[in-house]
């Protein structure tokens, strides 16, 4: 009998944990039915079906290149700065420095157009008067550093990194810029598309200096030298696909070594400009290029030096000067490459900037209000979940031994997860911001920025440090930290909610965990091992087996086109895809585990859990995106466009094809010979 009660007693519990779990799924949301193609299949386009319709039924809004509900959260986002910033514009007593104070008068200089149009080029003028009176390569020197110091890094940037030999430590990097297309087959391409842009850029920068003051002859003339000048530049850069090389890029230098490199740029005075000692540990992530940069400033002449750096300035300032200049640069950038139909609001694009100058100060109100702490303890509930199916699924790889499988669990085992916002904000009240003067109060907080990175070069590192902003809608993995980092501005509707079922969040955000996870053993960060250090952990067997595996997907994508004869770079997208993948699956993994011990959830509209979970991931990222936009992100852009970063990982999972019941001729079943599997 005490049996029997027993049971009876576990049936009950069984009843009311049940009941519960029902009354709990009706109560929370799930996947957007509306959304849904349901004319398309799954089994044969995935994207469409997952929310063919919001796309049908929600154009591109005129003045962005993308559109989906989570780029349509990323602008509610800026919604919410614009409410935190028209509050602070009203307070004119805040004290001098406070968050208030720095994030209200910047905000009020930037929306005085009024007053931007009628001081013209004048905030400019000492600047530029500068680069006029440079009357020999010192002279000019010294004016390039002093663009340096306003984040201006032309042709070349030196900046603080990880050492990555020594992660602990915060060396000096001198990478490649100066270039003002996307990448350099824009400059060296002979198909037309190319061809066409580089005669576009030279009519925009001779737009751009007759509005500064020159006759169109001379505009146009010193337009070609610009082009010219960085077409050499774009002739000595890397790819980027290649770029994504760690190895390529890692060239440690001594300052002898360096002025041997690039014996007629005087080194001595930038770094002792820079506050930097000449026994700095160095490093020249593109010797080639800064070679080029060497050649010509030695061989080209004074005069076409000023009117690059004259360009540079006017087009890293152009949009803080009157509107013909912002006007003129949207037209080439935003309309011609992106595909843009008219600007943003002014509000928004001052939302944007006060978001890159003070991002921590604007950040730290918009956490505060925006995230709450439930959200933050949700995520991190679920970041440890996914990083056990990471674990549990490396611990199952039957491709992969026995000693590169300890080393890739001690890798996973000292994950940093950063979840919402940083626990020390940065102290902003050095910049000054002042309501009636917009460039002067951007070139105190640009000056700020440069200096914060300086300070941390000969240093151990800050592990505090974000390279992401609050309220920044996106992600990221930094593999010398080991990190993971997911701002406030992600952990909103759609990617998270406290209010929908754990297969929509599992389902959304729990692929974008997934998708960083798996940066830490895509085909760049498995060059690093768990302390940060760039160093092979591989045995020879299985580092051969992880390329092979990582070739799969690269042929994959080769293969998806955007349009006729233009197709994505299966190298370039690889670190992307591959996080892709495996964030689907090991997200897929955790979703089954959290049900572990649990009544089944409720079907919703018919459609299973699993269904959901993969539905949700489409629907998250099922963006449309602009033809000029897509065919810029195929040149220089790390992730896939938004249909095959939905279909492409999916067709390669069989919890996917059991889902939804999908046969073997599927589209969105890849074949067994072409299936990739790589986490």
């Amino acid at each position: 009998m005490r049996i029997f009660r027993g049971l009876l007693s576990s049936f009950f519990v069984l009843a009311v944990l049940a009941a519960l779990a029902s009354a709990q799924s009706k109560s929370l949301r799930s996947i957007q039915i509306d959304d849904m193609n349901r004319a398309v299949g799954p089994c044969a386009d995935f994207f469409e079906y997952a929310n063919g319709n919001w796309r049908a039924n929600n154009p591109i809004p005129p003045s962005m290149v993308r559109w989906s509900r989570r780029w349509a959260s990323g602008e509610a986002n800026k919604d919410n700065l614009h409410s935190l910033l028209e509050e602070a514009v009203k307070v004119t007593s805040a004290p001098k420095g406070s968050t208030e104070q720095l994030i209200g008068d910047y905000y009020g200089a930037c929306m005085d157009e009024s007053r931007v149009n009628a001081q013209g080029l004048k905030p400019l003028q000492t600047l530029l008067k500068q680069v006029d009176d440079a009357q020999d390569l010192a002279a000019l020197q010294r004016v390039l550093v002093d663009l340096h110091d306003l984040a201006v890094p032309v042709p070349f940037a030196l900046t603080g990194s990880q050492d990555p030999h020594n992660p602990a430590y915060i060396m000096a990097d001198i990478s490649a810029n100066g270039l003002s297309l996307p990448e350099r087959n824009y400059y060296l391409g002979s198909e037309d598309r190319f061809k066409e842009a580089r005669e576009k850029f030279v009519t925009h920068v001779s737009n751009m200096l007759v509005l500064a003051g020159a006759t169109r002859p001379d505009a146009d003339a010193r337009a070609k030298t610009i082009l010219a000048m960085e077409t050499k530049f774009a002739e000595a850069s890397l790819d980027p696909a290649t770029a994504r090389d760690p190895n390529l890029l890692d060239h440690k230098t001594t300052f002898a070594q360096l002025e041997t490199m690039a014996p007629h740029i005087r080194w001595s005075d930038y770094l002792e400009h820079v506050k930097l000692p000449k026994d700095v540990v160095l490093n020249v992530q593109e010797p080639k290029f800064l070679q080029e940069v060497d050649r010509q400033m030695s061989q080209t002449p004074l005069a076409d030096w000023k009117t690059y750096l004259r360009w540079q300035l006017l087009n890293s300032a152009a949009n803080s000067l009157p509107t013909e200049f912002v006007t003129e640069h949207f037209s080439f950038y935003g309309q011609y490459l992106s595909g843009a139909r008219e600007m943003k609001p002014r509000w928004k694009r001052c939302a944007e900037s006060a978001d890159r100058l003070l991002g921590e100060a604007l950040g730290r109100k918009y956490a505060e209000k925006y995230f709450p702490p439930e959200a933050k303890a949700r995520t991190q509930e679920m970041v440890k979940n996914l990083l056990a199916a990471m674990a549990d699924d490396i611990r199952q790889l039957p491709w992969m031994g026995e000693d590169t499988k300890k080393k890739a669990l001690a890798k996973i085992a000292t994950f940093n997860p950063k979840v919402g916002y940083p626990d020390k904000w940065k102290d902003y009240s050095s910049v000054d911001i002042r309501r009636d003067d917009l460039w002067g109060s951007e070139v105190s907080a640009r000056r700020f920025g440069v200096n914060d990175d300086r300070k941390t070069i000969g240093k151990p590192v800050d592990r505090g440090r974000w390279d992401m902003t609050p309220p920044t809608s996106d992600a990221y993995y930094n593999p010398l930290l080991n990190e993971i980092v997911f701002p406030a501005g992600i952990l909103q509707p759609p990617a998270f909610s406290l209010d929908v079922v754990d297969a929509v969040n599992y389902g959304a955000i729990g692929v974008v965990i997934g998708h960083e996870i798996s940066h830490g053993f895509d085909d760049e960060g498995a060059r690093y091992d768990e302390q940060g250090r760039l160093q092979n952990w591989w045995t020879a067997e299985d580092l051969k087996k992880f390329e092979t595996r990582s070739a799969c997907v690269a042929d994959q994508f080769d293969n998806y086109f955007i349009e006729p004869g233009v197709h994505h770079n299966g190298k370039l997208v690889l670190g992307e895809s591959i996080g892709d993948l495996g964030g689907a699956k090991i997200a897929y993994m955790a979703y089954m585990k959290s049900l572990a011990g649990k009544p089944r959830p409720t079907d919703f509209d018919g459609f299973t859990p699993e269904q959901q979970f993969f539905i949700a991931w489409g629907q998250f990222r099922g963006d449309a995106i602009r033809i000029e936009t897509q065919r810029m992100m195929v040149q220089n852009d790390p992730h896939p466009i938004a249909k095959y970063r939905v279909n492409g990982p999916l067709s390669n999972l069989p919890e996917f094809q059991k889902a939804f019941h999908c046969k073997a001729e599927s589209a969105m079943v890849r074949p067994a010979e072409k299936r990739c599997d790589v986490w």
